[in-house]
């Protein structure tokens, strides 16, 4: 596992290498020219407020001429005369049009400039919405207090709004080269930054999504700093995947200890009593009873004594194997200590299920004897109980298939007892018929 994960590090090639200043370098020049581009724009902005300033103060100047002669014509409502004072005006350098309207808003007379406006004939309406220096001044005309009207005046700077739309476009073609610089650029620095960024991106959330730490980068990159990056980044992805590795095994041996009998396997008190209260729990909720078979060996005390240790575990090493055969993958099979053992047999509802299971594990114990040559047979004295009929709790629960496994004992052992009733040896007969 080690030398598979080194492979990817190995693996790097040995082209020259780039120093990352040099990538943020070009990141530097490209906001650099943003940084022209923004400027432009700001002064593109000034410039257009400044001549909009300008031209309304032109134009305000030109209505209050027009006002201050434009007194006659109003008192007299005479639009003839009105006509005069706007022609006055009319042959000024940038009014298009203009407007004498007495109190009531009513036009008194008018005029408009016989030029064609600055890019109307051209049809060009982008050029249209720049002329942004077309604008309308508005002054009464007041005599002794009294307004008797009121003098309109539109203006168009057009030079100025020539000038102005040339230096939009002009504007409009830098940033559109400097678009298409930017665009040119940006693939070269896509390719050489991000890209390794995007390999350290997969690779950890592979790890996070699969909790596999073989996975590795391929670390051939040219920029120095992006290769040593990678290399660290594989190396601790190593050692993280050793200690992982070490803390597995760590974690199911402590488990194997902390739940199950180290010498046969079968599962302690401690997982015991965890899966009864499951099964007291589920029970609660579903409503599903079952049942709870409890055994202790009888003379298995003399395969001790006349052949050693070593055989008696071989023996209840065998005795495990074979009982858990006879029990399905749902049940728990535990040893309590010495060679006590309790079988759980979920869904299992009635007593004479129970009897049958009991009778298959007594079989399975008295077929371990093939492991020793005694003439004495190993057989087991058995307690069968329902819950919750016989018990409504764990503790009481087994408190009474300890003592019906007792009363088996007492009564000749190799014999089975339910709580709360014996069973005759007509009915062992019986039920192993049946099974």
């Amino acid at each position: 596992m080690l030398n598979s994960s080194r492979k990817p590090i190995e693996a790097i090639s040995d082209s020259p290498s780039v120093s990352i200043s040099h990538q943020i370098s070009r990141v530097v020049m490209i906001t650099a020219a943003i940084a022209i581009v923004v400027t432009m724009s700001v002064m593109l902005a000034v410039a257009a407020v400044l001549a909009q300033s300008a031209s309304v103060e032109r134009a305000r100047t030109i209505a209050q001429l027009l006002a201050a002669s434009a007194e006659v014509p109003l008192i007299l409502n005479d639009a003839e005369r009105g006509r005069e004072v706007l022609s006055a005006l009319s042959t000024s350098e940038g009014v298009i049009g203009a407007r004498l309207i007495d109190r009531n808003a009513n036009e008194l007379a008018s005029t408009k400039a016989s030029s064609v406006e600055p890019f109307a004939a051209a049809g060009n309406s982008i050029l249209r919405r720049l002329d942004m220096n077309k604008v309308t001044a508005v002054i009464p005309v007041v005599d002794q207090g009294d307004t008797l009207g009121y003098a309109e005046v539109t203006i168009r700077e057009q030079y100025l709004s020539r000038a102005l739309s040339g230096f939009v476009a002009s504007g409009f073609g830098v940033l559109a080269a400097m678009a298409l610089i930017w665009v040119v650029i940006s693939r070269s620095i896509g390719r050489s930054v991000s890209m390794p960024l995007t390999r350290f991106s997969e690779v950890t959330r592979k790890i996070r999504d699969t909790g596999d730490f073989t996975h590795r980068l391929p670390a051939n990159d040219h920029v120095s700093e992006v290769r040593a990056l990678s290399e660290d980044f594989n190396a601790m992805l190593a050692v993280i995947e050793r200690s992982t590795t070490e803390v597995r095994e760590r974690n199911r041996d402590l488990a194997q200890l902390a739940f199950y009998d180290p010498l046969t396997g079968a599962a302690n008190r401690v997982l015991l009593l965890d899966r009864l209260t499951q099964l007291i729990d589920a029970h609660r909720r579903d409503g599903q009873p079952f049942a709870v078979v409890a055994f202790d060996l009888d003379d298995f005390k003399l395969i001790n004594d006349r052949l050693g240790h070593q055989v008696g575990d071989a023996y209840l090493r065998a005795l495990t194997i074979r009982c858990k055969a006879e029990l399905r993958a749902a049940d728990t099979f535990a040893r309590l200590g010495g060679d006590e053992f309790i079988a759980l047999l979920p869904e299992v509802a009635t007593r004479e299920n129970a009897l049958i299971i009991a009778h298959k594990l007594a079989a399975a114990v008295h077929g371990a004897n093939h492991v020793h040559a005694l003439p004495n047979c190993c057989t087991a004295s058995m307690g069968v109980a329902l819950y919750p009929v016989d018990g409504e709790s764990t503790d009481t629960l087994l408190a009474r298939v300890d003592a019906a496994m007792y009363r088996a004992k007492a009564a000749g052992r190799n014999q089975i007892r339910c709580v709360g009733e014996l069973l005759t040896s007509e009915q062992n007969r019986q039920v192993s018929h049946e099974n």
